[in-house]
């Protein structure tokens, strides 16, 4: 269902793009390990196994080689002017600003949880705001939807599994577009039209939310080289217990194209998941939710659900470790 024919406020924000109607949490009964890697031009990897982290695993980031130059951090001073200058003006159509946001069908919208302390990112093109990326979804019938991203390597953009994959509306997406740092209708960085995708089993098969989570495979390096991109770690469950952890995206409530911001600290754990207060809205699926500690930062999970804790997909080892495949591409 295309989302300009939506007709509730609900359905425009969430275009409901998954599998099975399936709470949060709940398995899937597939066989075999849900790790196991797919890809939209067909074929398995080798199973991953499934072991609990047993020690911190940690891939470090990159801030990137801008190569138009950089500006020089000035307070008072609006990087986005200059960047914006010379371009040609971006067109906010209707289509666009219907734009429905993604979540997994039968799941509970993300969520703002108690009073919304989220906070409007405009220094978009400083780190990490510009390895964060807006997602524009198109889907094999022909519907559209929003989600979040952000840079894991120079061609590999991570995102949860249903902005890549939906069985309700046909299948691998036919195209998606990355807009890193975006703010409004400003692209600092121009875009990328990705239209090869990686997922697991335990998503595009079972519809499992546990293994929710994927990649996008950009026909360059270029943008990802320029913006640079995160780092990520599979932490045991004593570091992530109790951690302070950070996440920005881009919400369907906010004007479009617009980076939020939230931060908390996260209040469960378990195998796969990580749970927290951090406030969030449809169309922040797939964003980051990362530690920053010592100066870097390394993801830690895939956000994907709401329902007040809202919470992530995992980063455990068999998905750090299917990561750095992805991320070598």
């Amino acid at each position: 269902m295309s989302a300009k024919n939506e007709t509730s406020e609900q359905s425009e924000r969430d275009c409901g793009c998954g599998g099975r109607d399936q709470r949060p949490g709940e398995t899937g009964g597939g066989v075999g390990s849900g790790h196991t890697m797919v890809s939209s031009e067909g074929g398995e990897a080798v199973p991953a196994g499934e072991a609990a982290v047993a020690a911190d695993l940690v891939s470090e980031g990159f801030e990137g080689t801008p190569k138009i130059g950089e500006l020089e951090a000035i307070a008072g001073f609006d990087p986005l002017r200059p960047l914006g200058e010379g371009l040609p003006p971006a067109i906010l159509t209707e289509d666009l600003a219907k734009l429905g946001e993604c979540r997994p069908e039968g799941a509970p919208p993300e969520t703002v949880c108690g009073s919304d302390d989220r906070v409007h990112i405009t220094a978009v093109t400083a780190a990490p705001w510009r390895w964060i990326a807006k997602l524009v979804i198109t889907w094999p019938n022909g519907a559209r939807g929003g989600c979040t991203g952000w840079f894991i390597g120079p061609r590999a953009v991570m995102t949860a599994g249903h902005c890549v994959y939906s069985r309700a509306h046909g299948g691998w997406a036919r195209s998606v577009e990355v807009i890193p740092g975006m703010n409004g209708t400003l692209r600092p960085y121009g875009s990328m039209v990705g239209t090869s995708f990686r997922s697991v089993t335990g998503w595009t098969r079972d519809a499992d939310p546990n293994y929710d989570y994927g990649c996008i495979v950009l026909p360059s390096p270029s943008l990802g080289t320029t913006v640079g991109w995160f780092g990520f770690a599979a932490l045991t469950d004593a570091t992530l217990m109790g951690l302070v952890a950070n996440n920005s995206g881009y919400p369907g409530d906010k004007a479009f194209g617009t980076q939020w911001f939230n931060a908390g600290r996260i209040t469960a754990v378990t195998a796969r998941k990580v749970y927290y207060m951090l406030d969030t809205y449809g169309g922040q699926s797939g964003s980051p939710t990362w530690r920053l500690l010592n100066g870097q930062r390394h993801a830690i999970g895939i956000h994907a659900y709401g329902g007040c804790p809202n919470s992530s997909t995992r980063i455990t080892t068999e998905v750090y470790n299917n990561m750095l495949a992805w991320r070598s591409l």
